[in-house]
């Protein structure tokens, strides 16, 4: 049999015709990949846009009005007496009107000088970056308390971010650092209907501001003498509680039938304090302690403005009195009997917690019993009953706050609920009291034992947001209606034998009042003194008569704060770094 065969010849042509072939698929191939890829480009454009434009967008906050909850152009620093980390707004250099060249210490009151040529992180950090949702009120409506962003209603291309507080269809009402509300009845008159806003305890505890941080305790406080804010000042030669580890823990030794108390005063250095400390000398302490008030670490410091780099001090005393705080603790309980108890004052009332530790069992009480819990049902009643999570030995984080008329009890993060109304009514016009025998306001917070024996680590007092009753026609530096200078008020706030008479706190402080009508929401910053929101505006007020009403359209709200995805990065030692503890949901 014969066998076919293939000339050299024809191999070749074959061969080429399967090369070119090839190549041509290739080219077919590639020019298929080429469009792909820019199909894919082009669609990922138009999917970032159409996400931009309905889903979420991220802005940048470019001012303090919402510190400390979202922060504007600031500084970022550690104090280098007490070691605190704390921020201090630094608005006035996005526009290069000048710079901030020194802090001030809501912790131990320091005012340092930055040095910003030796230290890259004491110059100004950029405001957080935060994501916005653009659909959330597309499918539902904004609810009070939610961080908003919205179109600026005097200049619709302008972005302003702030707190919503006020409702459509509701007259709002800002007194005494307080919101409240009611419906827009044609039959309210007066003070009818009123009901304050309450916070919900994940929004509380964002918004609640540092007082004191036992963790962070200044070596030359210490040195010279500088008493421990917490301790047992009732009975100062023979105390029940031992302070420990320069105030940073506090034990006690339960006895039976007897209630030890651990409280807090409001001792903290002032300017003069300092310099005397500088000067290599004891300072004189010739006050008890003060009110805790509206002071917002982030508003002080000293900025250097003008053509000449001129000084000035940017002082932000905190001019109001704040009676809405909260107490936080770590606590070991190191017995298998007796009770815990925590304690907050406002106005001379004590609203306090006791915790049976063997059957964790906690009641609440105001006055001890002598003023009721009332519901929104109008239901009285003395005391209110919970289980928790305190069971025997061990170790236990307790909050207890007092803000909006209400008491709120978390164990290990946890709010705890309760068998009954743990609301209140408080007196018409609440003051600050104190007494020889009872220093009421002067020692506002407390942790107590009645024959448990407990280990305190961690202690921190916090406030609650203060609300500057301005408007557009008041002065909007305070709530007063007489004009009192700041340093009468200062005065009165360390001269606790005058509360019961002065007139800061007997005269009528005067409100403020919003009508919302439907679809019209209103907005707060939560920096109150440093905020240019809804309060501040109306034609003919301090930005003149182009301003816009006090209100927000439906129409212009862009959506609801989401979360901060980047904040500032660190300078130092590793350029660029981000700032992982402050990335997190916006609440």
């Amino acid at each position: 049999m014969s066998k076919s065969k293939t000339s050299p010849a024809t191999a070749s042509v074959a061969s080429a015709k399967s090369a070119q072939g090839q190549a041509a698929a290739g080219k077919a191939t590639e020019g298929r990949a080429i469009r792909e890829t820019i199909e894919s480009i082009a669609v990922a454009i138009v999917l970032a846009f159409l996400f931009r434009a309905f889903v979420a967008e991220a802005f940048v906050i470019p001012t303090g009005s919402m510190a400390p909850t979202l922060q504007g152009r600031h500084m970022d620093v550690v104090c280098e007496k007490c070691s605190y980390q704390y921020r201090t707004g630094a608005s006035l250099e996005n526009d290069g009107a000048g710079e901030v060249i020194a802090t001030t210490c809501p912790i131990c009151g320091f005012t340092m000088t930055l040095q910003k040529n030796l230290n890259a992180n004491h110059r100004s950090f950029s405001g957080d970056r935060i994501l916005v949702s653009k659909f959330a009120y597309e499918i539902g409506d904004p609810d009070r308390w939610d961080v908003i962003v919205f179109k600026y209603p005097g200049n619709a291309k302008q972005n302003y971010i702030k707190r919503l507080v006020g409702m459509p269809n509701e007259t709002l009402r800002i007194r005494h650092g307080d919101i409240y509300s009611r419906p827009n009845d044609a039959s309210a008159d007066g003070d009818t209907g009123f009901r304050i806003a309450r916070k919900p305890p994940t929004k509380l505890r964002a918004m609640l501001q540092m007082v004191h941080d036992t963790n962070y305790q200044s070596p030359e406080l210490i040195q010279v003498g500088w008493p421990s804010r917490w301790q047992d000042w009732q009975t100062p030669t023979s105390p029940s509680w031992q302070v420990l580890d320069d105030g940073r823990r506090f034990q006690v030794e339960g006895a039976e039938g007897k209630t030890a108390w651990l409280r807090y005063r409001h001792l903290i250095p002032w300017d003069n304090d300092w310099d005397e400390i500088g000067l290599g000398r004891v300072p004189r302490l010739d006050r008890m302690g003060e009110l805790i008030s509206d002071y917002y670490a982030y508003n002080d410091g000293v900025e250097r403005t003008g053509q000449f780099g001129g000084t000035s001090r940017r002082r932000a005393w905190g001019l109001h009195w704040v009676g809405d705080l909260a107490v936080e603790a770590l606590v070991e309980v190191r017995s298998n009997s007796g009770e815990l108890l925590l304690d907050l004052v406002e106005g001379g009332v004590h609203y306090t917690c006791r915790i049976d530790v063997a059957t964790g069992e906690a009641i609440l009480s105001a006055d001890g019993g002598r003023r009721n819990f009332v519901g929104d049902d109008g239901v009285e009643v003395p005391k209110t009953l919970a289980k928790t999570a305190v069971r025997g030995p061990g170790r236990y984080r307790l909050m207890l706050s007092n803000c909006d008329d209400q008491l709120i009890l978390w164990v290990n993060g946890r709010v705890v609920p309760f068998d009954g109304p743990t609301t209140y009514v408080p007196d018409r016009d609440v003051k600050p009291k104190w007494s020889p025998e009872d220093p009421g306001d002067l020692e506002p917070a407390g942790i107590g034992s009645a024959g448990a024996d407990l280990l305190v680590s961690q202690l921190r007092l916090y406030r609650d947001v203060y609300y500057v009753s301005s408007n557009s026609r008041s002065r909007p530096e305070h709530d007063y209606d007489d004009y009192f200078a700041e340093s009468d008020i200062l005065k009165v706030f360390a001269s606790p034998e005058s509360w019961s008479s002065t007139p800061l706190f007997e005269r009528r402080r005067p409100f403020a009042e919003f009508v919302m009508e439907d679809g019209q929401f209103f907005p707060l910053g939560d920096n109150s003194p440093q905020s240019k929101d809804a309060r501040l505006w109306s034609p003919g007020g301090p930005d003149g008569w182009g301003s816009p009403p006090p209100h927000v359209r439906r129409d212009l709200l862009t959506g609801k704060a989401l979360l901060v995805y980047w904040p500032h990065p660190w300078n130092a030692p590793i350029p660029f770094f981000p700032n992982f503890e402050r990335m997190g949901l916006i609440r």
